[in-house]
């Protein structure tokens, strides 16, 4: 026994007997307890259970038969009870074991052999225990298993059978005796005896998959492994794999086919592209790619939702299929299809495929016609939506050789078709290659850029019209580059908001902004300070924990910080969105709608916005006073500023007229090269002691 020695009730009537016993017994190792009787021997054992008892058969009171029965009823068949008895003749044996013993020891009892007997007889009734545990576990597997399991003799015969429910109904109910050809179709049947032969002459085990109908007409697909046990027997496992199968399908289906639209899907384009590729190279044939991007499609998520979003892609893709030529460019969603030439690549991406092209005219036009299918108005939601499409061409073999080549080409082709105005089409040229080339130079400088300190900040002042003092500053980042100078914004920025690098290079600005500006602070001349935020920053699920941090490590109070963020960010109708603006407020800090009037504002949502002050577009501003429609968009905003009880910020401000004329319009600030162009941080004490007073000469 495991952690202690084997204790062993002895019950004799002789006391030189028993003592001797135990003395043979723990000098082999046993505590032995001494009964004087039946009766002694049962009230012992009830207050200290032994892992044995040896009773003598001839006691006064209750003989040896009697308590072993009176045991082997309460402990069960495998507790060991050994009978010791000076009789050994057969019918004395024949009563100890229908009393229930174990073994028995005839008197005289041969004293140095006793403990190894007893020992061997514990081994053996623990071996026996084990036998037990092992065949309950082995149960328990079996009925956990999800598999048949057949047992199998050299010629097929079934030694042996355990079914789940699914496959009796299936197979009926083999039963040892029946053969293997009884059990499954004839085909079936010999390939299972042929795995089998195999698994037992080389040792290893073996697959056999088959398919069997069921009496309602569905099919299920089978499993079998078979391996070998002794070399004249093989176990079969046989498991139902029709879920797996079904989802390997189904998996097989996702691959190729995009779920929101049911066109194919970039791997299938990609596969389809590579073969036209082969049969072209093969008979000096010529084919188009085509990469279309939907203008635009950005804004109608963030203004209207993602839900019209995916409505507008599932219309779109409708109308591509309309476009593409009937005899060779239908989209289906089988991917095994050989005729799959319009794919979504994601997002708002769609690629085209013209195989056997004669002329680069008839890319164009199709090109043409499908411009024309999106120009026509998406009426979603009781919305009219107008899409237009920006298209880029490439060539096979003019422009590359190979799938890759192809649509990275068209991909370079489209950027330029946007750059050109968007809603039109471009083929690809040497020269758009070297612009992507020159857009991941300048994304690999600007991830040096940061590691090198290139970035300082910069600071335009807003002007408080009340007080002609300067009430805040926006931050600006400004990147010298070590060859090229000073980089415009213009450039960069896109850049880093394309890479992702937008994150750590706006933590960058967060951090160096609440920098200065907690100096200023401490100077005794605080102003608040504007950062902008892009739309990936706001949507970082961490934002709201590092300006904590890093209003923490600079020391600035929050009510320092103001945040701009743009309509795009704000439009997006989500619980996250208001809760963050909502814990950013109730930290301390400022929340600014920089941009206003440029994106789809909804005055409803606004309402429910947590803003301090909007910012006039300077596209609204530039022209006054002489743009009358502009004149007329910028009253419209201050009233509704005036009316949700936001504060109101005039960007753009150049002229001391439209300073005036925004003055007179109750615009609270304004900001503008009129005002100052940016400074660098030297220059904001100097700022914050100036004074403009707004008088016409």
């Amino acid at each position: 026994m495991s952690g202690r020695p084997w204790r062993v009730l002895v019950a004799d009537d002789e006391p030189v007997t028993r003592l001797l016993i135990r003395a043979a017994l723990e000098k082999a190792g046993f505590q032995v307890f001494l009964a004087e009787d039946g009766e002694d021997a049962l009230r012992l054992f009830s207050a200290e259970p032994c892992d044995m008892v040896l009773l003598d058969v001839n006691m006064p009171g209750l003989n040896g038969h009697q308590v072993c029965a009176h045991l082997r009823h309460q402990l069960g068949d495998e507790f060991p009870i050994v009978m010791v008895t000076g009789m050994d003749d057969i019918d004395s044996i024949r009563r100890a074991y229908d009393a229930g013993a174990t073994d028995f020891i005839v008197k005289p009892v041969n004293w140095p052999l006793l403990g190894h007997r007893i020992r061997y007889l514990f081994r053996g009734v623990q071996v026996l225990k084990d036998l037990h545990a092992a065949n309950a576990r082995n149960a328990a597997i079996l009925q956990a298993l999800p598999d048949s399991l057949l047992r199998l003799d050299a010629d097929g015969m079934v030694l042996a059978a355990h079914l789940t429910n699914a496959d009796q109904e299936l197979t009926g109910r083999p039963m040892p005796g029946d053969h293997i050809s009884a059990v499954l179709p004839a085909d079936i049947a010999h390939r299972m005896l042929k795995a089998a032969e195999l698994a037992r002459i080389g040792g290893d085990g073996l697959t056999v998959n088959y398919a069997l109908s069921r009496n309602d007409g569905t099919e299920h697909h089978y499993e079998a492994r078979l391996a070998d046990i002794t070399g004249e027997e093989t176990l079969c496992l046989v498991r139902d794999v029709t879920e797996r199968k079904n989802a390997e399908r189904d998996i097989q289906r996702l691959a190729y086919v995009d779920s929101l639209t049911g066109l194919p899907n970039r791997l299938s384009f990609i596969q389809r592209l590579e073969r036209e590729i082969k049969r072209a190279r093969r008979e000096g044939d010529r084919l188009a790619v085509l990469f279309l991007d939907l203008d635009g499609f950005k804004n109608i998520n963030d203004s209207l939702g993602h839900g019209i979003g995916d409505l507008l892609l599932q219309r779109a893709a409708d109308r591509l299929r309309q476009g593409v030529r009937p005899a060779d460019l239908v989209a289906r969603a089988d991917p095994l299809d050989t005729e799959v030439n319009l794919a979504r690549l994601g997002g708002d991406e769609f690629t085209v495929l013209v195989p056997s092209l004669h002329h680069a005219d008839e890319a164009l036009g199709l090109a043409r016609r499908i411009h024309e299918l999106l120009r026509r108005p998406f009426v979603l939601d009781g919305r009219e939506i107008v899409m237009t499409a920006s298209i880029g061409i490439a060539l096979f073999p003019d422009d590359g050789e190979d799938a890759d080549a192809l649509l990275m080409h068209a991909d370079t082709a489209m950027y330029h078709a946007k750059d050109e105005g968007r809603d039109n089409c471009q083929f690809y040229r040497t020269a758009l290659t070297l612009e992507a080339m020159r857009r991941l130079t300048l994304e690999s400088s600007l991830r040096q850029a940061l590691e090198r300190g290139e970035f300082f900040m910069a600071y335009q002042p807003q002007l408080d019209l009340a007080t002609g003092r300067v009430q805040s500053l926006e931050a600006l980042i400004r990147w010298r580059h070590p060859e090229r100078g000073l980089v415009s914004p213009m450039e960069f920025i896109p850049a880093a908001e394309e890479s992702g690098l937008i994150v750590l290079i706006g933590e960058w600005v967060l951090r160096a902004a609440s920098a200065d500006a907690a100096r200023w602070v401490a100077a005794g001349t605080p102003v608040r300070v504007a950062v902008n935020l892009s739309a990936v920053q706001f949507m970082q699920p961490e934002l709201v924990g590092r300006l904590r941090t890093i209003l923490a490590e600079t020391g600035l109070a929050p009510q320092w910080l103001e945040l701009e963020v743009t309509e795009g960010v704000l439009m997006e109708d989500s619980a996250a969105t208001l809760n963050t603006l909502q814990v950013l407020r109730q930290d301390g800090m400022q929340i600014a709608l920089d941009d206003f009037g440029t994106g789809y504002s909804s005055l409803s949502y606004l309402k429910r916005l947590p803003l301090n002050r909007i910012k006039i577009d300077k596209s609204f501003v530039r022209g006054l006073p002489a743009d009358k429609e502009n004149l007329a968009i910028v009253r419209t905003i201050v009233a509704l500023a005036r009316n949700l009880g936001f504060t109101l910020v005039a960007e753009g401000v150049e002229t001391l007229e439209q300073a005036c004329l925004l003055r007179d319009m109750e615009c609270e600030a304004l900001q503008g090269s009129y005002i100052s162009e940016p400074v660098a941080g030297e220059a904001v004490p100097a700022l914050l002691s100036a004074r403009w007073p707004l008088t016409a000469t």
